[in-house]
């Protein structure tokens, strides 16, 4: 991790009769400026304080908006007034050239002002008076370090697990969690407006994670409607009930699978990734205190801060915005805020969205964490369900009858519509020939016969029975008049829509896992018991226990034990199917 550089403070003694020189005005400078900024970057952190939003104002000019941001060394980035930036303003265009994408950069900058007589100088007769505090922006085509970001912004156990030129995914983890409650593991998606849509699944052995014994998944499909290029997306878990340990996330590494439209992509990791458990709240906030250094509030070093990433368009030799996202390492100034007693402390709302498959119900999850006083709502909302359609196309010639043909009716042999076996929509069209040649109609050709028109379209009605078994058709026409001509031809326009299979429901088989297993209790003493189901949407539990006078158990799994010591089971049942049960034993003393 690239640490700023904290300076020492030495400060100017006076006393009579002292000699002042440059370096001592110089020393006095330093020591005031170096406090600021050490407090700046301890205290606030680095990232944008307000403003210095990024917006397009036409095809080659970018609009920075006023506002203040400390830079990774504590200095103050200020940009006083709205500017506005043409790309070439911005950096070299021909090192751009071919890049689809680009970040916007601000960086602290200084520049000598006001030239002035110098009198008695010896580096010359003219000298700058003054040192113009700054900003400068940029745009670069370098590829972030998404690893140093992360760390500097407070992340932990920060992995990189895919990157190409289209897609890069960031995973991070807490180093530090409380027993029995929820956390989050977020990933971090970096991709261009022209990736398609991404999917991906993480999945190896995990021994606290509650759930699914023994294992830590991780599946994420993106939404086609999703317009993104940077964003972070949050998993929560909740951890066992296993407080005063520390545990790999991965001890013997997982598989992570990609796809990216047709390509996919597979690979077995291993990474370092720990978590200690702790028993509450409170050795939660005594541990980070422990963990707490001034080599942490550094973290960053000569990183810039990206305002913006742009999308790039490079057409007849030159550049173009194709479009911006705003800020999007999220590279925010947040106050970090202690955990108070539960009647002082603020009540922290978050929320985030999780796209589900077509075919699943809507929901949401509520979780409160005690420790942070933070109520955390995640929504999961159905993605549109997506068809694709299966087309032919062709003619068929049905020879017409001699003699009278006026209100007969005429039938083709039934024959292959191309789609082979199923339901089809036809649709038909006669053709004739009108005066500007070959023509076809469809619907009613009455519309075509009034006394203005100038088109001969035979008045031929068009019908078609399709048997899906066989995968076949038969068409009939019913010639209202006379109808010049042997044969007439008919062309048919078959369709059949097709669902995407891929997201077709499977039948999975439900399970339930209960936690803790084992307990012991005091008489008429209280348990909090979990149950998770597994494999179907269905998250309702049925509690029970199987031993006569053995205690009470609430619809939310709360148990108290009886007056009388013993071991009682407890049975938890899946709403969803009532051969998936899980049981846990309190032995009450």
């Amino acid at each position: 991790m690239n640490n700023a550089p904290v300076p020492t403070f030495d400060r100017n003694r006076y006393f009579y009769g002292k000699l002042l020189t440059v370096r001592d005005f110089e020393m006095e400078q330093s020591y005031h400026n170096g406090k600021r900024t050490m407090l700046n970057r301890v205290i606030t952190g680095a990232g944008v304080i307000c403003g210095l939003g990024v917006s397009v104002n036409d095809d080659s000019t970018l609009m920075i908006e006023s506002g203040l941001a400390i830079d990774y060394q504590g200095r103050e980035i200020l940009i006083p007034r709205v500017i506005f930036r043409k790309l070439r303003e911005l950096g070299d265009m021909t090192r751009l050239g071919g890049r689809k994408d680009a970040y916007l950069c601000a960086e602290y900058a200084e520049e000598m002002a006001e030239l002035v007589n110098a009198i008695g100088s010896q580096e010359g007769k003219e000298q700058y008076g003054v040192i113009r505090e700054g900003y400068r922006l940029y745009l670069s085509g370098d590829t972030p370090d998404y690893r140093e970001i992360l760390e500097a912004g407070g992340h932990e156990n920060v992995t990189v697990l895919y990157q190409s030129d289209e897609l890069t995914l960031v995973m991070t983890a807490p180093e530090e969690l409380v027993a029995g409650e929820e956390f989050e593991i977020s990933i971090l998606v970096v991709k261009n407006s022209e990736t398609p849509s991404v999917k991906f699944t993480v999945d190896g052995e995990n021994a606290f994670i509650a759930g699914d014994p023994g294992r830590l998944s991780i599946s994420f499909r993106e939404s086609r409607e999703e317009k993104r290029c940077v964003y972070i997306q949050r998993f929560p878990f909740r951890a066992r009930d296993l407080g005063g340990v520390e545990y790999q996330y991965f001890p013997s590494g997982f598989e992570l699978n990609v796809e990216l439209g047709s390509h996919k992509y597979k690979n077995y990791l291993s990474v370092p990734a720990t978590a200690h458990l702790c028993r509450n709240g409170e050795e939660l906030l005594a541990r980070r205190r422990r963990m707490d250094s001034l080599e942490r509030h550094t973290a960053g070093g000569s990183l810039p801060i990206y305002l913006a990433k742009v999308e790039l368009i490079s057409s007849n030799g030159g550049v173009f915005i194709g479009g911006v996202t705003d800020l999007p390492f999220g590279q925010k100034v947040e106050r970090e805020r202690e955990p108070r007693p539960d009647c002082q402390r603020p009540l922290e709302v978050a929320a985030d969205v999780r796209s589900l498959e077509y075919w699943q119900r809507p929901d949401v999850k509520t979780t409160y964490q005690p420790s942070t006083g933070g109520l955390h709502f995640n929504f999961g909302i159905p993605t549109p369900e997506h068809y694709d359609y299966a087309v032919s196309h062709g003619t068929v010639t049905i020879p017409l009858p001699g003699g009278l043909r006026v209100n007969s009716r005429v039938y083709s042999e039934e024959t292959e519509h191309g789609l082979g076996a199923g339901a089809v929509d036809i649709r038909l069209s006669v053709e004739f020939e009108d005066g500007d040649g070959m023509a076809l109609l469809s619907g009613n050709s009455e519309v075509f016969r009034g006394k203005g028109s100038k088109i001969n379209a035979p008045w031929v009605e068009a019908s078609a029975i399709v048997y899906p078994e066989r995968g076949t058709m038969r068409i009939g026409l019913w010639l209202h008049d006379t109808v010049e001509g042997n044969a007439i031809k008919v062309h048919y326009f078959a369709q059949r829509p097709e669902r995407d299979t891929d997201r077709t429901p499977i039948r999975r088989d439900v399970s339930m896992a209960i936690t803790p297993q084992f307990s012991r209790l005091a008489v008429r003493g209280k348990l909090q018991f979990h149950a998770d189901v597994i494999g179907s949407e269905d998250r309702s539990v049925k509690w029970s226990i199987r031993e006569e006078n053995g205690g009470d158990i609430d619809r939310n799994g709360l148990y108290q034990a009886p007056e009388v010591p013993g071991t009682y089971e407890i049975v938890a049942t899946s709403g969803a199917d009532d051969k998936a049960t899980a049981n846990a034993f309190v032995i009450v003393e």
